[in-house]
């Protein structure tokens, strides 16, 4: 019996063995071996700063727009089993893909849940995007040695609006249809804006042609660009030295030991960092720099916040998509516009501004905007060292008294465009004049 219970051992080791390269227990080389040889883990450090898994640091807000991604995703794929990207008119006298909305949300299991989940994570991770980039940037995150991966950020940005907006048109409804028709005629008033317009519709107006193409773009061009450049976006905050902050921490407080736990060895790894000489060479690289005393192992810490974080973004995005319905109007009809015909949300700033002036609020305002805030970090730079005012303690830090000005400016530029965002929303009405919500108005394009 013993020797029976001894190779039933030997073989449930070599079954684990066989899927893990690890054991659970509470040592440094297992903690590490943990985080490297998981092919989802292994993108993180296996150690960390203790700063990184407070709650100010991040507000998870990076992370949570990464998930919405994720969660656009999976419920994406589900959702093409059942769509077809045609106009073409059906036996119940309706367009295939209006046709397949309304199937999704009365004839399919839980198609009505999936819908909505996809819908409102869309928009969430639009909204998620801009209050990520305000963090880092009031944060000055964008700093010490961070400003590609900020100009990568700022294109994720744009290409996550550009998702979204693609996605628009794929219900084949009035709202849909209009949204996406004033989006199109906004993006004309630009230089070049009618040629790019022109071949995204594949034709003259948004019909069949722009249909398909906006599905290609929603389906396998955005996500996989995305996908490539949100692993260079994770690559590099590695490489950049990890989240961004203050030189010396050594005077915050931080999470005690106690609570990620005591290692039971005393591997180097716990109390110093080890170098290879291989070359010297000037300069500093971001490891070298590390506070060792603030350094904590990642797992399992940092990684089950994660997934709590994960688990209460699933749960208040199903309670959402239960409790609220995304909208589908009436099936598209070129001939009778909605009035007002509004673009998406996220657009209404831009609708707002080019109803003052076509080029000045189409194109000046929102391109000074656009790129301004993409190049900013070099542009405080370039101030920097000409009038050599470099200020060398704010990478991490929230409002830094050095950086108000700059912090007043962004935060006065996201006021501005949150004010034409609500009024454009909410404050307008037929022929696009003014409209308070609390007067009854008559039935037009929502958002």
């Amino acid at each position: 019996m013993d020797e029976l219970k001894k190779q039933m051992k030997e073989f449930g080791d070599k079954l684990y063995y066989s899927f893990f390269r690890h054991r659970m227990d509470n040592t440094g080389l297992t903690k590490s071996k943990i985080m490297f040889s998981n092919v989802l883990l292994h993108i993180q450090p296996v150690k960390i700063h203790k700063r990184s898994v407070k709650f100010k640091t991040t507000m998870g807000l990076g992370l949570i727009t990464f998930y919405l991604f994720l969660l656009l995703a999976t419920t994406g794929i589900l959702l093409m089993f059942h769509y077809v990207p045609s106009t073409a008119i059906g036996p119940d006298g309706l367009p295939d893909a209006y046709s397949r909305m309304v199937n999704l949300r009365s004839n399919v299991f839980w198609g009505d849940f999936l819908r909505n989940m996809h819908r409102w994570s869309a928009h969430g991770m639009v909204a998620f995007v801009a209050l990520h980039m305000l963090r880092v940037y009031l944060a000055g995150a964008h700093r010490g040695g961070r400003e590609f991966n900020w100009v990568i950020g700022c294109i994720l940005g744009l290409l996550t609006v550009f998702l979204s907006y693609t996605g628009y048109l794929l219900p084949w409804d009035q709202l849909a249809f209009w949204g996406v028709k004033v989006g199109t005629e906004i993006a004309k008033i630009a230089p070049g804006g009618a040629l790019i317009r022109a071949v995204l519709l594949g034709d003259t107006d948004v019909g069949a042609e722009a249909l398909i193409r906006f599905y290609v773009l929603h389906v396998a061009v955005l996500p996989s660009v995305m996908g490539f450049l949100i692993a260079v976006h994770f690559f590099r905050i590695r490489k950049d030295g990890g989240l961004a902050r203050p030189a010396d921490t050594s005077k915050e407080k931080q999470i005690p030991d106690e609570e990620f736990g005591e290692v039971k060895n005393n591997s180097v790894f716990k109390s110093a960092r080890s170098y290879k000489l291989v070359e010297i060479v000037k300069g500093n690289e971001p490891k070298v720099n590390e506070e060792v005393d603030q350094m904590m192992f990642a797992w399992p810490k940092l990684i089950v916040r994660e997934v709590m974080v994960f688990a209460g973004l699933m749960v208040v995005m199903s309670l959402i998509s239960v409790f609220f319905d995304a909208p589908l109007e009436g099936p598209a009809d070129p001939n009778h516009p909605t009035n007002p015909a509004k673009a998406p949300w996220y657009f209404l700033g831009l609708q707002e501004l080019t109803s003052y002036d076509g080029f000045i609020g189409g194109v000046v305002i929102p391109g000074i905007l656009a790129g301004g805030v993409m190049f900013l970090p070099y542009i405080e730079i370039f101030l920097e060292t000409f009038t050599k005012t470099y200020r060398k303690n704010i990478p991490g830090v929230w409002f830094a008294r050095e950086r108000w000005i700059e912090n007043a400016l962004f935060i006065g530029m996201y006021l501005f465009m949150l004010t034409l965002i609500i009024i454009g929303v909410y404050f307008r009405g037929e022929n696009w004049a003014i409209a308070y919500p609390w007067v009854e108005q008559a039935a037009g394009g929502g958002h």
